[in-house]
């Protein structure tokens, strides 16, 4: 198969010209047509491995690439490919013609985004039938050692660090390149079908160099630069931005010039070596800014303000190394900016921050005052108060991993599903989060009655009514609307409603066999704010510590960042199923004094979150003298207090402390409780409680004044809780349904959990505790060197990088281990075994199937 050449004549470039225009100030050019129609986008977002912000991004670079003429011809292809990185001239023109589906010497939007998303985004054999296609001469015959030797060195010439090697190194690639062919021709008859392709495709040791491996995956050797970006950010610089290298000395320009010519206004990200920008003819000390790689390394970003080309003096930037810089046009950015693309928009406010965060500096020097002043009237003008440099760095600074980068990208990836995208599974499935409704589990039916009622008083008084409800549903729904003076809509009592914190000290009783006083009540938004009232209540300095179990859940470590505390880890010993260590509970309060820290709460998660632990009565035992002897609150977190399936009982804190004798009575301690757990799961209700015990009586005056600053918790939510703690009772019309309901949810979460730990501990490199209560599983997971190493190159934790891998080949979305800490030098995933157990199966066997490919690919 011969490369067609195409050549330009001097009429078409004209009347390619000629569709160009200057587009309003920034020196770029704008096409007659520029948006992607909306049909187009929907059968490419089908029809490709794209999402709707890359496809944008491409139709943006094409059109500016094609002069709006809707085709492309091969010089133009050209340049496009080396503008986003491809770097060999015989793999882009191999590109070409396969891009060229058409046969008419020219490639289309669509002709080109189908090609690319093979190129870029391929996995496995579709990746590799492209290559196929690619490289030989004649598909009916499959593939000669000619071709190989082909692919194999255009395929390595696409690192332009390979580019200007001398003699031997090309002598030694071919024998590489015959060594190969030998080794994947099974039969020995001199040519390679697509079968015995694809199996060294996926194979780095039959093709004898992981680096050549990782470059047909990675063609643009991007080695993680973008990694620090947000999908939506990733996609347009990736697709929108050129690869430009710069030489130690070189002056990064301001302007580009198209194929035609014409100057347009650029500016560029650094993501390899150092570029420094000043005034020429400034002499204060101090003027040259060095700019270095990373997420902020913005030059000549000013031109996304500047209306004229006269209107402002640039600074000169020069590389003061080496330099690879991703260059963007301005014109086309500004274009994304406006049609609201959510990258640009983002990518915008990071280059507004950086303005911001030099203005200053730079007003105080006499070269770049008329600049800084230029730039604070542009920036002051955009009229925000609030940007990320100036709200509270405390919130900044603030992670949550549960809804994290892994979350945010499965959100991204079920949008592009919703809107026919293909991908390898049907749909996302949600094991990031204790969410029980959203994943399949039904309501219990008697709840929902009464809630029904409550919230409709009205709906008492029709008539037949009690053929429609259970004559229990119905008392218990008066006697609540007896209780809430003005219905659910109204305000109720800062600590929530007396009856119903009644019932819950009640509950209490029942379950602990001591007494509890109503008035140590506090009815919550969920668990949450409670923790968040305590936590603001108990840190009054940037000395004062938490200390918080590792692993543990996030709301922890970021509520202490939020309010200026001190967290101080301490380890679950994972080998004796995540059970207590007092020896290193007691160091960690030593070392936490030693360094002027000053210890003054523990948390604990029990049953655990999100190792899925129930402790024992006796390390419950223990921790509390800890407690006690070192003079810490005790926090004790029972969510899932009603979620234990093996024959370890729970046991209250409260009630252990009881048990203590009266020398504990002063113990304080703090107890929280939710409706978003259990066998209930109503997460959006946001129902809860806290119990205060042995509290000072003005500390817990105080602790209601805080509560009186939020006037009260949701009305449904405190109605979740009454039901919670006090539901049908046997005898009761709608107990046999009750009931049923209730043993299906909890029997389904036991066989789910046996089925997620027996399927976890048969896979080779992958270890879980016995789940034993809560909602989750949190397996150890043991990662290759090479898998480290690769996600060290992207930026990313090593547990991050396989939940993505995870996430993007089989639909688990699942929490990184690094988001709730863990011991140095391993690694995990948290895993819900909320979804249906058909689901949940289905998506186990792909977990399996993923696991052995991404240990394979980096073993």
């Amino acid at each position: 198969r011969g490369l067609r050449k195409t050549t330009v004549s001097a009429d078409t470039m004209q009347a390619k010209t000629e569709t160009r225009v200057p587009s309003g100030g920034t020196g770029s050019f704008r096409a007659k047509k520029r948006g992607m129609d909306r049909d187009t986008c929907r059968e490419l977002l089908k029809q490709t491995n794209f999402g709707k912000a890359e496809l944008e991004a491409l139709f943006l670079q094409f059109n500016r690439q094609s002069g709006g003429t809707g085709e492309m011809d091969q010089a133009e292809f050209t340049e496009s490919m080396q503008r986003i990185g491809l770097q060999d001239p015989v793999f882009i023109d191999h590109c070409f013609v396969a891009a060229d589906t058409s046969k008419t010497g020219t490639v289309n939007f669509k002709e080109l985004a189908k090609s690319l998303s093979v190129m870029l985004h391929g996995e496995g054999n579709d990746l590799a039938d492209f290559h196929f296609k690619l490289w030989c001469s004649d598909e009916s015959v499959g593939m000669t050692k000619e071709d190989f030797s082909s692919f194999y060195i255009h395929v390595r010439n696409l690192d332009p660090d390979a580019v200007g090697h001398n003699s031997d190194y090309e002598t030694l690639i071919l024998k590489q390149s015959d060594k190969a062919f030998d080794v994947i021709d099974s039969d020995h008859d001199g040519i390679i079908t697509l079968q015995e392709f694809e199996t060294a495709f996926n194979d780095p040791d039959l093709l004898l160099s992981n680096e050549l491996f990782e470059r047909l995956r990675d063609p643009l050797r991007t080695n993680g630069q973008l990694s620090s970006f947000q999908p939506d950010e990733r996609a347009l610089l990736s697709l929108l931005g050129g690869r430009v290298v710069m030489s130690t000395g070189s002056i990064v320009p301001v302007q580009a010039s198209s194929i035609d010519g014409r100057l347009y206004d650029v500016f560029y990200l650094v993501v390899g070596g150092t570029v420094e920008c000043s005034f020429d003819g400034g002499d204060d000390t101090g003027d040259v800014e060095v700019i270095e790689a990373g997420p902020n390394a913005w030059i000549h970003e000013e031109t996304v303000f500047r209306k004229t080309r006269a209107e402002i003096n640039f600074r000169v930037a020069r590389a003061a190394t080496h330099c690879s810089l991703l260059r963007l046009a301005t014109g086309d950015f500004m274009q994304a900016y406006r049609e609201g693309s959510p990258g640009a928009i983002s990518i915008m406010q990071s280059i507004k921050d950086k303005m911001f965060s030099t203005t200053e500096a730079q007003e105080a020097k006499t070269a770049s005052a008329a600049f800084a002043g230029w730039k604070k009237a542009q920036l002051h003008g955009t009229g925000k108060v609030l940007v990320q440099s100036s709200i509270n760095q405390s919130l900044v600074k603030m992670q949550y991993a549960v809804r994290g980068l892994v979350p945010l990208t499965a959100e991204r990836i079920q949008q592009e599903i919703n809107a026919g995208g293909k991908k390898p599974f049907d749909e996302v499935l949600y094991c990031n989060i204790g969410n029980p409704h959203s994943v399949g589990q039904k309501p219990i039916t008697f709840y929902r009655e009464v809630l029904a009622l409550v919230d409709c008083p009205t709906l008492l008084d029709r008539e037949n009514i009690g053929t429609v409800f259970n004559p229990d549903v119905l008392a218990r729904a008066k006697e609540l609307v007896g209780c809430i003076k003005g219905g659910t809509g109204a305000y109720s009592h800062s600590q929530g409603i007396q009856a119903i914190r009644n019932h819950v000290a009640e509950f209490i009783e029942s379950r602990d066999g001591y007494p509890c006083n109503p008035s140590d009540l506090f009815l919550t938004n969920g668990a949450s704010t409670g923790i968040q009232m305590m936590l603001s209540t108990i840190i009054a300095s940037t000395e004062d510590a938490v200390l918080v179990p590792i692993p543990q859940y996030p709301i922890y470590s970021a509520l202490i960042k939020l309010l200026n505390g001190q967290q101080v880890g301490y380890q679950m010993d994972e080998s004796k199923g995540w059970g207590l260590d007092m020896g290193e509970l007691t160091s960690k309060v030593e070392q936490a004094r030693k360094d002027g820290l000053k210890p003054k709460a523990l948390v604990i998660i029990n049953p655990g979150n999100p190792v899925g632990n129930c402790l024992s009565y006796d390390n419950l035992v223990d921790l509390i003298k800890l407690c006690r002897r070192e003079g810490l609150v005790l926090l004790a977190d029972e969510v899932y207090q009603e979620n234990v399936y093996t024959d370890r009982a729970f046991f209250s804190v409260k009630k252990v402390v009881r048990d203590l004798g009266h020398d504990y009575d002063g113990f304080e301690v703090v107890s929280f409780h939710s409706t978003s757990k259990g066998i209930i799961g109503e997460c959006g209700r946001r129902g809860g409680y806290m119990e205060l015990c042995g509290f000072d009586v003005q500390v817990q005056k105080e602790i209601y004044k805080l509560a009186s600053s939020g006037l009260c918790s949701n009305l449904d939510g405190q109605v979740m809780v009454d039901l919670m703690v006090k539901g049908p009772k046997e005898g009761d019309a709608s107990y046999p349904l009750f009931k049923q309901e209730r043993d299906a949810i909890f029997d389904s979460l036991k066989s789910k959990s046996q089925m997620l730990h027996r399927t976890l501990n048969d896979i080779a490199g992958i270890s879980c505790q016995q789940l034993q209560g809560a909602m989750y599983a949190f397996p150890n997971i043991v990662l290759p060197p090479r898998a480290v190493a690769a996600a060290a190159a992207e930026k990313h934790a090593p547990d991050t990088f396989y939940a993505l891998s995870l996430l993007e080949h089989t639909g688990i979305c699942a929490v990184p281990g690094s988001g709730f800490g863990q011991k140095e030098g391993t690694y995990h995933i948290r895993l819900t075994f909320l979804p249906s157990a058909e689901k949940l199966e289905a998506a186990l066997e792909r977990f399996r199937t993923h696991h052995e490919m991404f240990i394979n690919r980096y073993k």
